[in-house]
Order: C-alpha cells, then structure tokens, then sequence
C-alpha cells in the first residue's frame, strides 16, 4: 500500500466509523450539548460533511483566503443539514471527491505547501489527511456524548 492508498484507506474507514457513531446515539439526542458552550454531534457531522467542499482551494490551488463573511455562509449552509441519512450523503459525496484528487495526484505533491489563513507551515500531506483526522477526532467526540447521556 502506497501513501495514496492508506489515505484514502483511513479516510473511507473513519468517514464510516463517524457516522457509525452518531447512529449510536439515542435519534432525538443528535442536536444535545453538555452544556451551552459545548457542540453537539449534529454541529459536528455538519463540519464534517461540508468543510470539505468550503475549502476545495485547499487542495487546487494550495491556498485558503478566509473571512467573517465566508464563515457565516458557510455556518449558514451546513446548519440546512439537519438529518444524519442527508449529512452523510453529503459527506461521502465530498470525501467520494477528495479520494479522486488524492487518486489522481501525483506523489510528489505531498511534499508542496499550503497557505492557510493561520499561523504554521503546511503541506498538502497535512491538508489530505485531515478530513479523516477530523472524522476520527469527531467519533471520539460523538461516543463521549454517548456516555454522557447514557448517565
């Protein structure tokens, strides 16, 4: 297995571990917080199913310019997801994009920086790895809701 390969190996897997998690959960409890600051797993499987096309020049143009504006678009769009059968269609069909591009790319490029709109210094291996670090990230998340309502 290729770099490309296990990218796209971990990617599907937690894609599908994240959502396996959410349908852990009691159904009317996907939009519950601990508490008013916290997130819930909805908030959570919206990131997920829609960062992914919101910072597509990550990866095409290895540059993200983000503003106030585009953040409120963007919190405005994914909070019109609100099922977990629509937020993971939406999911697979962005991650179905990112495994083309990570197919498609060549090796080399893993190497290349990104520009990002914080501090630090990025490579397009960060930047393809990060949907499914993210979904991993999520599931633990989501699971430790589970446990929180399961008191």
């Amino acid at each position: 297995m290729n770099a490309q390969e296990l990218i796209v190996y971990l990617t599907e897997k937690h894609l599908d571990a994240v959502f396996e998690a959410a349908r852990a959960l009691p159904a009317d409890k996907l939009d519950w917080k601990a508490g008013p600051e916290s997130r819930s797993a909805l908030d959570m499987l919206q990131e997920i199913a829609t960062a992914l096309g919101r910072f597509h020049d990550a990866f095409t143009k290895r540059k993200i310019e983000f503003n106030p504006q585009q953040y409120q678009d963007w919190m405005a769009e994914r909070s019109q997801l609100t099922s977990i059968d629509q937020l993971e269609q939406r999911a697979k069909k962005e991650t179905q994009w990112l495994v083309d591009f990570v197919r498609a790319m060549n090796p080399a490029d893993l190497d290349l920086p990104v520009e990002m709109p914080f501090p630090g210094e990025f490579k397009l291996a960060d930047i393809v790895t990060y949907h499914y670090w993210n979904c991993s990230y999520h599931q633990g998340q989501i699971y430790y809701i589970g446990t929180l309502l399961a008191k």
